[in-house]
């Protein structure tokens, strides 16, 4: 009977989610058409917020007093599964943009929508054009002072819950751009949805905005010890 009743709930919170994001895409596109300013923007973050709705999340969020509206960072949050990004965005205040594995911009209207975006492409599967990926967004950051970068350190979803080694790629834009970090943590998201089970099981979770971690002491020698101060921030929170 438990069992039948998580189908049923699964099978509402896909449909009002994927009606939400469907919807939402599509006005994200027209607003485009017209630009992608600040109007386009808050679209985008009330997008996001619609999904999380819809599909039957109870978000409590802490520390966003720990954010500078002013200052652009390098975002990094716990990849959990595949409602990360509607997460966090409506209650950063400024602009962002993520690293997306290329093969996303070929899928039908997510591929448009994360365009339109201004999502920047990376190929995972090739060290040396990841790299290169990375140097381009970190030229464009440095060109215009006006949006942050999400990372997602681990690289992949979690298949246990628990929190993966995290990869030097987002620790390295931090260095080059100069930009601190602010770590993101969400929390109870394994229980909603996991990677390679189907169900969304509505219920809480907790995002928590941690103090930004200052890259000014670092060197890309001592990127080793970056990584060990992030992922202890992340690990207060998460196994």
């Amino acid at each position: 009977m438990k069992n039948a009743i998580e189908s049923v709930l699964s099978i509402f919170a896909w449909f009002f989610g994927l009606l939400a994001f469907i919807s939402g895409s599509f006005i994200l596109l027209i607003v485009g058409l017209f630009g992608t300013g600040s109007f386009f923007e808050k679209t985008l973050k009330n997008m996001c917020r619609m999904v999380v709705f819809c599909v039957g999340i109870r978000l409590k969020v802490r520390g966003t007093r720990n954010i500078d509206p002013d200052k652009q960072y390098i975002l990094m949050m716990n990849h959990v599964n595949l409602l990360d990004p509607f997460l966090f965005y409506p209650y950063f205040p400024g602009r962002a943009r993520g690293i997306e594995e290329e093969s996303h911009f070929k899928w039908p209207l997510y591929g448009r929508v994360i365009s339109r975006i201004g999502q920047f492409p990376i190929n995972r599967k090739s060290g040396i054009k990841a790299m290169e990926t990375l140097k381009k967004v970190a030229e464009l950051i440095r060109n215009r002072n006006d949006s942050s970068v999400v990372v997602l350190p681990e690289g992949t979803r979690t298949m246990t819950g628990k929190l993966g080694n995290f990869k030097k790629g987002g620790f390295l834009l931090a260095l080059e751009t100069g930009l601190d970090i602010l770590p993101m943590i969400q929390t109870g998201g394994f229980k909603i949805k996991r990677k390679k089970d189907w169900k969304i099981r509505p219920g809480k979770m907790e995002l928590i905005f941690e103090s930004p971690i200052s890259i000014k002491e670092y060197s890309k020698e001592e990127i080793a010890d970056l990584m060990e101060r992030t992922r202890a921030t992340f690990l207060k929170y998460v196994d």
